[in-house]
């Protein structure tokens, strides 16, 4: 088994401070952008069902993101029965939709207590839906979440974050899946390639990404940690179309990111760097 490396506990890496943002925590408490471009309460990337199938519509990026949480419903078999944890929640946004979708019962965690605080709002909104939040790490699951049995681990696009330690956030998951639970897990996704310049100003420092593990190096991760991939996909013609939507929508308003740079610039080079599979995106389905 690979070396697991030590960490602090506080579950974010600091990489490059940007203005008043010393890290993706930081980043996320203070980003005023997600819900005019990306769409109320949605900070996850999307899923374009004619990239895979010529015969589907194509969808608009927030429908896309919608779309993704429904395909990942879909291949991890959630249902009524199943009780999920979706691991770096953001703003809730899909767990209602999953509770919405299949009348499981969904519990959010976030590093961000802003997005808790919203998460917990919508639980509010919607008494019928079984639904309830806190604030954590991935890195360092707390004790009331490990005490707790789930179906289901969900998480999207959240473990990049803290890729340098992957190894750490997969042995917290084997933790829960060790009592029956089974993984969905949709991350961004770095490449084998040397990465460019552009990628780490449009995408790593803007992010906060330390690194990103390439496809071969995150499936080496879950291995190591002792768990079986039972699904991989490869969705890297996603996260690139995803993109393409928010530069078209953020060339209408003048949103900068914390070094003073319109946004509209990073996405538009963050598309350019998808086209060279600098970045992508997976779906995978683990278990003990």
């Amino acid at each position: 088994m690979a070396a697991v490396p030590k960490v602090s506990g506080t579950g974010y890496v600091q990489n490059v401070v940007i203005g008043e943002e010393k890290d993706q925590r930081d980043y996320y408490n203070a980003a005023s952008h997600y819900d005019t471009l990306w769409g109320l309460d949605n900070i996850h990337l999307g899923y374009y069902p004619h990239l895979v199938d010529k015969t589907q519509v194509p969808l608009t990026f927030q429908q896309a993101g919608s779309a993704l949480t429904r395909h990942m419903c879909k291949v991890a078999q959630i249902d009524h029965t199943s009780k999920v944890l979706d691991l770096g929640c953001g703003k809730g946004l899909a767990c209602k939709e999953i509770a919405e979708l299949t009348g499981a019962a969904c519990t959010g965690m976030d590093l961000a207590e802003v997005n808790v605080e919203r998460g917990n709002e919508i639980a509010k909104q919607n008494p019928h839906l079984k639904l309830d939040f806190c604030v954590g790490s991935f890195t360092e699951l707390p004790q009331q979440l490990l005490d707790r049995e789930f179906t289901h681990i969900f998480s999207q696009v959240a473990f990049c974050h803290v890729h340098k330690l992957l190894p750490v956030t997969m042995q917290e998951i084997k933790k829960l899946l060790k009592k029956g639970a089974v993984a969905i897990v949709n991350d961004y996704i770095g490449t084998d390639d040397p990465v460019l310049e552009d990628t780490r100003e449009h995408v790593h420092k803007r992010l906060h990404f330390e690194m990103l593990c390439s496809h071969k190096q995150w499936r080496h991760h879950a291995e190591d940690a002792g768990m079986q991939i039972m699904y991989y996909e490869n969705i890297d013609a996603h996260i690139e179309q995803s993109y393409r939507h928010l530069a078209q929508e953020a060339a209408k308003y003048s949103f900068k990111s914390a070094d003073g740079m319109p946004i509209v610039d990073n996405y538009r080079k963050t598309v350019e760097v998808a086209e060279k599979r600098q970045i992508g995106m997976n779906v995978a389905i683990l278990r003990a």
